[in-house]
């Protein structure tokens, strides 16, 4: 056998991976998107009541998370290319989003639960040390 022609794979011989190839999305795709991200920050500035004067009250919040939540997935799906990105990439990627979002999840718990116990609310308490009266 000639050299290089071995298929064994040995020292020296270069073995590409033609697996994964790149994604090219259409401009028409990616306006679309840009588009939207656009009125979707136009959404979150208009549910801002100091700027649009709009009252949702708590909804506001609820609201605001949930437009940049899908703001993400969209950045995520299409920019990162989590939509064409093997399974086990998916997976951790949302592994991670799950972990944190436990992680907020335990500090909202821990946030709401303070009044209950601490009900004075977390007002000075005057200390007396020793030897003052």
């Amino acid at each position: 056998m000639a050299h290089g022609t071995d298929t064994s794979h040995g020292h020296g011989d270069t073995v590409v991976d033609h697996s994964h190839h790149a994604h090219v999305c259409s401009f028409q795709a990616f306006f679309g998107i840009y588009v939207t991200l656009l009125f979707l920050t136009f959404v979150t500035v208009a549910i801002a009541e100091p700027v649009s004067g709009l009252h949702l009250g708590s909804a506001s919040m609820l609201v605001a998370m949930a437009v940049a939540a899908v703001k993400a997935a969209l950045v995520m799906t299409v920019f990162m290319h989590l939509r064409w990105d093997t399974a086990m990439n998916n997976l951790a990627f949302l592994g991670s989003l799950i972990f944190l979002s436990l992680l907020f999840l335990f500090t909202l718990a821990d946030h709401s639960t303070r009044q209950v116990a601490d009900p004075i609310g977390g007002t000075p308490v005057e200390v007396k040390r020793f030897g003052q009266d």
